[in-house]
């Protein structure tokens, strides 16, 4: 608790003036692994900092909450920096001019991932890329680098986190704010400062008002880079997610996607289908399409008008005329469980809801703006989300919430005016945060899952209480380069545990493994047009293959080794492998891309101990064993004589 007691925290002005050069009061309360602090300055305001230390992992959290206990507007806040702290990180020289490249083996690195844009490339951090005869991602002293938000999407084009290295050490931060956030990241010769704040703030507090503003969780570590990520992995799993914990699923889940828009009648056939074939899915998702009180059924979702009842939560009796209880009946029936999409923050501003309150809603211009803002911000429209959410939860046993948002808020949350610049979108991320943690206390079992257009909404206060199941809109096509999703299994899961993948729909083995991870959505079944368990090659597909997925499902939360350097290119390999120290076992899983040349290559693994030996099994049949002495001096040899081969190997240490 020493780094929480010598350090203020964080930073602002008061009225144009530092705050911490003002006259204050402080009251600290301590426990075992927190800190409570509150500053009482003058005209009311009330600063608390609550900040927790994860002893195992020498990382800390905190965030500020901040209130006007007056009777008056409490002065202007500006600058309001939510984390402003200072490390050591080893000597770093300024940078000179000269011909030769600084050494990049001994450089400053700062791994920072792109966020979701429907690429490959999804949070991928490229920390020596050269720019303009400079490696961009490089820091020295006397340097800063700031990066922001998109869009008011978390993890738009970048996302919430970052790895700050220099030989072997160094420390992971997250920003933990679902809106527009900001950070400065200042290199001095012997130190670094991390600096993270709400973009865009200067607002007085108006008497009893009182919100939170972004959360930091920084992690000190030694050793290389795949290390810190791994204890960057352990971390989350821990203490933030909620995959594992009492009541809820051990592991993100396998589902079966449906269009919503689909007919009750075929949704009931795939359901029934499925329980017939046994086929081994534990979610039935149903996707969007379902709402809207006009709405007519579509095959998929490339027809009907669909789109313009967003907001419109009725269920379309043209499409599911009991409301989808029967759906829900029948999937439950089955031993599956029920995940049903909603966009709750946005709605077409012709829906009954946006018409008959439009003070609910955060508006544009109506003749350019369709889509209207739930202002969750709002006491009452906040109430009418949560009350609308809860009972179809509650009448439809709905075991998985899914919300999407689909569109860019910042427009509309950045417009405030004067004195009060930020105050909407940080009363709408509160009440976003008020209304997912108040559905997971009323049902206690519920699974969160979080998408925004793809996972552009991931970021440390989201994956406290959700997961991203679909974690990319670049797997939305049924033919999407399956190169894609091993891509992105190599960048997601180096910065979480738990995130989830589409199949597409082609009934081939190398997209279907290329799928894998900790969780999986297939596509099968999705839509009218397509035919789904009508023969038996078919029927026989699925069942071998999600059957295999759940042997290996348990491994993808495990410590994570990239073998292979990151590249969408057909003409290489690509391998991954994900290690169960508490076991002494893991998986290895090889790609052999359609253009590559090469039919042998040999990996080096993690995890690996010198004194013991190693049983390796073919998921397609076969074994073989190799000492731990050879696996480090030798690596792992690997022969695949065809292109376009997807392998997987378990090993166990015997």
């Amino acid at each position: 608790m020493r780094f929480l007691k010598e350090n203020k925290r964080f930073s602002f002005k008061l009225g144009n003036e530092n705050a911490w050069d003002l006259e204050y009061k402080s009251q600290i309360e301590e426990t075992e692994d927190a800190l409570t602090t509150t500053y009482y300055f003058k005209g009311g305001l009330k600063v608390t900092n609550i900040a927790k230390k994860y002893e195992k992992f020498d990382a800390y959290e905190w965030v500020n909450y901040i209130e006007n206990t007056s009777d008056t507007p409490t002065e202007i806040i500006s600058e309001l920096w939510d984390c402003t702290c200072t490390l050591p990180l080893g000597h770093e020289d300024p940078r000179k001019r000269e011909a030769y490249l600084p050494d990049k083996n001994i450089a400053t690195k700062i791994y920072t991932p792109t966020g979701s844009t429907c690429t490959k490339d999804e949070f991928y951090s490229d920390e020596d890329v050269v720019k303009r005869n400079r490696r961009i991602n490089h820091i020295y002293a006397d340097m800063s680098k700031s990066y922001s938000a998109s869009g008011g999407l978390s993890s738009e084009n970048n996302a919430p986190f970052f790895n700050v290295h220099k030989n072997g050490r160094g420390y992971i931060f997250a920003i933990g704010w679902t809106g527009q956030w900001n950070c400065e990241i200042e290199r001095a010769e012997e130190d670094i400062t991390f600096k993270s704040k709400i973009e865009n703030t200067y607002f007085r507090v108006m008497p009893g008002e009182k919100f939170r503003t972004s959360s930091v969780v920084i992690m000190p570590y030694e050793g290389d880079v795949t290390a810190s990520y791994n204890k960057w992995r352990r971390l989350l799993k821990e203490h933030f997610s909620l995959i594992g914990m009492e009541g809820r699923d051990a592991y993100g889940p396998l589902c079966a996607g449906i269009w919503g828009g689909m007919t009750t009648a075929s949704v009931l056939d795939r359901i029934k289908k499925i329980k017939n074939n046994s086929l081994p899915f534990e979610y039935i998702w149903m996707d969007a399409g379902w709402y809207g009180g006009s709405t007519l059924p579509t095959p998929d979702e490339f027809g009907g008008d669909w789109p313009q009842h967003v907001g419109d939560w009725r269920v379309s009796q043209f499409i599911h005329p009991n409301g989808l209880k029967d759906v829900s009946k029948a999937v439950h029936d089955a031993g599956m469980k029920f995940l049903l999409w909603f966009e709750p923050e946005r709605a077409v501003r012709t829906t009954p809801i946006a018409l008959a309150h439009p003070e609910y809603f955060i508006l544009g211009d109506k003749n350019n703006v369709r889509d209207g803002l739930l202002n969750l911000g709002n006491e009452s429209a906040w109430k009418y989300c949560f009350d609308t959410l809860s009972n179809f939860i509650d009448e439809l046993k709905i075991d998985c919430y899914r919300q999407d948002f689909n569109f860019s808020s910042i427009d509309l949350l950045t417009n405030d005016w004067g004195d009060r610049k930020g105050i909407s979108e940080i009363k709408h991320i509160n009440g976003l945060y008020k209304l997912w943690d108040s559905l997971l206390e009323k049902f206690p079992n519920l699974i969160i899952d979080n998408c925004a257009g793809g996972g552009r909404r991931i970021d440390i206060e989201t994956l406290r209480r959700s997961m991203p199941l679909w974690r990319s809109d670049y797997q939305c096509k049924a033919n999407y380069d399956i190169e894609a999703s091993q891509c992105h299994h190599m960048t997601f899961n180096t910065w979480m545990p738990y995130s989830g993948t589409g199949t597409g729909r082609g009934y081939d083995e190398y997209r279907i493994r290329s799928a894998y991870d900790s969780s999986m959505t297939t596509n099968y079944s999705f839509s009218e047009r397509e035919g789904f368990c009508d023969t038996k090659d078919k029927i026989d597909f699925i069942k071998k293959y999600t059957e295999e997925y759940l042997k290996v499902r348990p491994y993808f939360s495990e410590d994570f080794y990239p073998l292979t350097d990151f590249s969408d290119k057909l003409d290489t390999w690509c391998a991954v492998q994900f290690d169960r120290p508490s076991e002494n076992d893991g998986i290895v899983q090889i790609f052999r891309r359609e253009n590559s040349p090469y039919e042998t290559a040999t990996f080096t693994l993690g995890g690996i101990k010198e004194n013991c030996n190693y049983l390796f099994t073919d998921i397609d049949g076969g074994e073989f064993t190799v000492s731990g002495k050879e696996l480090i001096e030798e690596g792992l040899k690997i022969l695949i004589p065809n292109k376009r081969t997807a392998k997987i190997y378990f090993y166990k240490s015997i």
